[in-house]
């Protein structure tokens, strides 16, 4: 069976929390975690998912179109986000032109 959460163990792992940590935060338990992450349990409340996921730093639409996520490209988001408007569009301009060199 695929692993639908086994993003979770990565960011985590990332992040530098442990299971206990993160469940804390989330305000739901341990077991919770672990089973998501070894691929026990699917079913879970959009409620607790939701805890655990803006924990993580992600929202619920970060999930639906990968399994895995995208080291390099979480951080890219994170840090493009602090930026100020004015840098965010200098900058998605840059990137636009670049993947238009790709093509």
């Amino acid at each position: 069976m695929a692993k639908r959460f086994e993003f979770i163990r990565s960011k985590r792992n990332d992040m530098g929390l442990t299971i206990e940590q993160l469940a804390q935060k989330a305000h739901v338990s341990p077991d919770l975690i672990s089973r998501l992450e070894r691929g026990n349990r699917n079913d879970i409340s959009l409620s607790r998912l939701e805890s655990i996921l803006k924990v993580l730093d992600l929202k619920l639409g970060d999930i639906f179109d990968q399994t895995e996520l995208d080291t390099y490209g979480n951080q890219f988001r994170r840090a493009f986000y602090l930026l100020s408007s004015e840098k965010k569009e200098r900058y998605a301009k840059v990137f636009l032109e670049i993947m238009e060199l790709e093509n």
